[in-house]
């Protein structure tokens, strides 16, 4: 039984409330990392595989493809379709499921790759993927902003208000 339940996404992002908040880059039912104010952790469905502590990350980089379509799981079922009808009802050998990479360096010099499982084989929304980058630097940068993961479903309604909003201008 799950000890998380997913509350929100936003492209790549998705608040998990539970046992251990956390928000997750990637597919959460496939491979994806899960960020917490204490550290990170790379998960395959709910097992987590490896943890390391926000003390020993120097860089942590993401960079979710983006397409161009606005709404990625029309893409996707529309290419299914046009393959489908283009190939007839043979079937074909099982192409991989997309991933992108997490790239983490700790303080020793160590660099990891994570592979996070795609939601939609076309991509992100531009935006979102472009959120989801500037997060991750944004984290790794400050310290104090880790505690904003503490409330995932918070942090992606603030995250999703401010991509919503075009540039304000003051006076």
């Amino acid at each position: 039984m799950p000890t998380t339940r997913a509350t929100r996404r936003r492209g790549p992002l998705t608040a998990l409330q539970g046992a251990e908040p956390a928000v997750a880059i990637g597919d959460t039912t496939a491979r994806h990392v899960r960020l917490t104010p204490d550290g990170l952790a790379r998960h395959i469905g709910e097992s987590r595989s490896q943890f390391v502590s926000w003390v020993q990350v120097h860089s942590l980089t993401v960079a979710p493809p983006s397409t161009w379509w606005p709404y990625p799981a029309i893409s996707d079922m529309a290419a299914a379709l046009l393959g489908g009808v283009a190939g007839g009802l043979e079937v074909g050998e099982a192409a991989e499921t997309p991933t992108f990479l997490v790239v983490m360096t700790t303080l020793d010099g160590q660099r990891q790759e994570w592979r996070a499982t795609q939601h939609y084989l076309s991509g992100y929304r531009r935006g979102d993927a472009q959120a989801t980058t500037r997060l991750v630097e944004y984290l790794t940068a400050r310290g104090e902003a880790r505690l904003l993961l503490a409330r995932p479903a918070e942090l992606i309604d603030r995250i999703s208000a401010v991509t919503r909003i075009g540039p304000q201008f003051g006076p």
